[in-house]
């Protein structure tokens, strides 16, 4: 093994900062994923500088600095078992076996967080794979619960090294003695997971530390042992890490994201599909992830659930701002060229489509669903004689017409109508 002048074993170059190139005493990561030391990246900034230094990417006003757990759990018990300190603030590892300082946040605890850090610590404790089934399974549940409570806690459970022992759970490293239970865990190991992502930092921490694998791995073809309730779970702790922009691209470009969810919105329990379409919703938000979803299949399975039932899809499947998202999820993807070639093909959809537009004394029908259909009618009706026939013969002119003067014309609703009702009229 590779040694230092002062005899001590050479760190892994994971555990030096890029800017100093000493050894991280606080890990932070930047929102373009980037690990660097506290101190030097904070240095970096206030010097002026608006860029990552690594990758160069501007930061557009988005300095935020999010503590890096599973790193600087590496790091110190890699400091531990070489005697080595980590200066606080950032001055890296010198030798001398003393043990490493308390971070200002542990030296300063009143016996009361001391005593909740204690008990966070013994729950994740007991997820170890040595542990009974029955330890395992009620040491998740109380961090579920507890991951929820409040901030404190969330960053009590990320700094005991609860995150990396959830993420083993269900990718099947810490598997179980008892597969009755196993349901039961990874449904709580989910939601502990998804209330971790409360806080903006933790999403990133989370991406950073492997959750996508571990979530999508419960989503997989394959794993066809995970309830519905938590291949449910699975798909809203995706839209939550998808609020964070750098994270879309990354959940997206995973192999497994879109079939994942394009699955479970084409099979899932009704629950399952509404959070399906809500994360691919979140992801599309993404040009690249539209293709990408595309590409997965999601524009027949949209367009049969419209076919199957326009008036419950609207109803129940239309509302971003109510969760609910497969009228506007089409509407997204009609934007890009690929979306709307599939939907080309599916000519059968568009009197769905026009219903559902017209369903203005439906209180049951949001306008958002109704906007929805006029959008995708008038993007596809440019490109396609076809619909645009169709659309003609479903009366959509009239549906549109009407629906532009009972709105005023002040909204995207009424702009759409107004321009399909243009276009139908040529």
């Amino acid at each position: 093994m590779e040694t230092s002048s002062q005899g001590i074993p050479a760190p892994p170059e994971d555990f030096r900062c890029p800017i100093s190139l000493e050894v991280m005493a606080e890990p932070v990561i930047l929102w373009t994923g980037q690990t660097y030391d506290r101190q030097s990246i904070q240095r970096w900034l206030d010097s002026g500088h608006t860029t990552c230094p690594k990758t160069k990417q501007e930061l557009h006003d988005d300095t935020r600095l999010i503590p890096n757990y599973a790193l600087r759990s590496l790091i110190q018990s890699w400091a531990a078992a070489n005697s080595v300190e980590l200066a606080s603030g950032g001055g890296g590892a010198s030798g001398g076996g003393s043990k490493s300082k308390k971070s200002s946040i542990c030296s300063s605890d009143s016996s009361s967080n001391r005593a909740r850090k204690e008990a966070v610590e013994a729950l994740v404790r007991g997820i170890l794979a040595a542990n009974p089934a029955s330890l395992i399974r009620d040491s998740v549940r109380e961090l579920r619960i507890l991951a929820k409570e409040s901030r404190p806690q969330r960053a009590m459970i990320c700094e005991a090294g609860g995150v990396a022992k959830l993420l083993d759970l269900l990718l099947g490293k810490s598997r179980p003695a008892f597969p009755d239970l196993q349901n039961e865990i990874e449904e709580n190991a989910v939601v502990a997971l998804l209330n971790l992502c409360a806080d903006d930092e933790n999403k990133v921490g989370l991406v950073a530390e492997g959750a996508v694998d571990a979530i999508l791995h419960i989503l997989s073809r394959h794993h066809h042992q995970a309830s519905i309730d938590t291949r449910a779970s699975a798909a809203l702790a995706i839209t939550s890490l998808a609020m964070v922009d750098v994270n879309k691209a990354i959940i997206g470009r995973h192999p497994g994201a879109m079939p994942g969810l394009v699955r479970l919105l084409s099979s899932g329990s009704p629950r399952g599909k509404k959070d399906a379409a809500i994360a691919l919703y979140s992801l599309c938000m993404l040009p690249d992830n539209r293709r990408r979803a595309v590409a997965a299949g999601v524009v027949s399975v949209l367009l049969t659930a419209v076919e199957n039932d326009a008036r419950y899809c609207a109803a129940h499947l239309a509302a971003p701002a109510e969760g609910e998202a497969v009228l506007a999820l089409l509407d997204v993807l009609a934007t890009c060229p690929e979306g709307r070639a599939e939907m080309r093909l599916r000519r059968g959809v568009v009197p769905a489509l026009v219903r559902v537009m017209g369903a203005a004394g439906d209180s049951a029908v949001p306008l958002r669903a109704r906007e929805s259909c006029a959008a995708v009618l008038y993007a596809v009706c440019c490109e396609d004689a076809t619909w645009t026939a169709i659309a003609r013969d479903a009366g959509a002119a009239a549906v549109a017409g009407e629906m532009a003067r009972g709105l005023n014309g002040e909204c995207r609703a009424a702009r759409k109508a107004a321009s399909l009702v243009q276009l139908l009229s040529a």
